[in-house]
């Protein structure tokens, strides 16, 4: 029963369920938990017409686990719709983690507007979540694909207010902080070496396109880099992904979503993993949403989803030799 990892159901309409059942049907994974309403699964067994032996963990009485190799192992809760199902999974799997049941949570794609529509108004997304659930100031988007990490400062928030949020020195400086250390515990990086983009095009042309290049981003690089952090910048942004520097960084830090995600999807082509950096637990996702139009298609691909799941296990390493040494 060692080194169990979590599962969470996502929207259950889209491919993350298509992903799991054939990443352990080719036997790519094991020793997971799905955390779901049994319901929906016995549904969508009948429906599919799989051949599938499942077991019912019993999670009230998590210090022994009637966990069984064999089968398909599912917490199971009651739901009172798929979009209540989607998210206890998140609040069960979390559970099982800080219990020390589970050595990680892997969520599958999930439709973030039906949630905020029919569950949570509040609700943003995965990496949000984790980090008010564990009331953190902080917590980072990092973006793993190939060795190469990609990080935004700022993540589900409207471009028009991007400027304001990052007008915060302590915010920017925090987040880079908490990256840096996260870098080093989760990623076994020991000197990790960073660069960033500023905000405006050309970051900023000196001030002729903006001013936060000036004022905000290189002060607190100064700063970053008088605490022993070193990170170059800021760069332009359209630039920053070359050959070059891929070989000399550790890190690229963008300073919003689109900045980051755009080059990054072009560049793993959907096979990268998203992990949420700064948290007590560990969690990763592959980097693409539910697919409807791809759900039954042999088109599909399970190699982000196989790299998430790897991902656990080798942050969790880390994480345990960095609290050994």
């Amino acid at each position: 029963m060692s080194k169990i990892i979590a599962v969470t159901i996502g929207d259950i309409n889209g491919i993350g369920i298509q992903l799991l059942l054939d990443s352990w049907y080719k036997k790519k994974i094991s020793n997971f938990i799905l955390f779901t309403d049994h319901k929906y699964i016995y549904s969508l067994v009948k429906l599919k017409k799989i051949e599938v032996k499942i077991n019912i963990i019993n999670y009230k009485n998590t210090k022994k686990i009637n966990y069984d190799r064999r089968k398909l192992n599912i917490l199971s809760y009651e739901t009172r719709s798929p979009e209540d199902n989607t998210y206890k999974s998140l609040k069960y799997a979390y559970m099982f983690c800080k219990k020390n049941i589970c050595i990680g949570i892997l969520t599958l794609p999930i439709r973030k507007d039906l949630i905020k529509q029919k569950i949570n108004s509040s609700f943003i997304g995965h990496t949000e979540y984790f980090q008010k659930l564990e009331k953190k100031k902080n917590s980072n988007m990092i973006l793993y694909h190939d060795k190469i990490i990609i990080s935004p400062i700022t993540t589900h928030i409207e471009v028009k207010k991007i400027s304001k949020a990052i007008s915060n020195k302590k915010y920017i400086y925090d987040q880079i902080f908490s990256l840096f250390n996260s870098l080093k515990k989760d990623f076994n990086i020991l000197k990790p070496k960073c660069i960033i983009s500023g905000l405006n095009p050309h970051a900023g042309e000196k001030g002729t396109l903006g001013n936060e290049e000036l004022e905000i981003i290189i002060p607190i690089i100064k700063k970053l880099n008088k605490k022993g952090i070193e990170i170059d910048g800021p760069f332009s942004a359209d630039s920053m992904l070359i050959d070059i520097n891929l070989k000399k960084y550790d890190c690229f830090i963008f300073m919003y979503h689109d900045q980051a995600l755009i080059p990054f999807k072009f560049i793993s082509q959907f096979t990268g993993v998203n992990f949420t950096g700064n948290l007590s637990i560990i969690r990763t996702s592959p980097d693409h949403g539910t697919a409807y139009n791809l759900v039954g298609s042999k088109k599909i691909s399970n190699v982000a989803f196989i790299k998430s799941y790897n991902l656990i296990k080798k942050i969790y390493k880390n994480r345990k030799l960095n609290a050994e040494s």
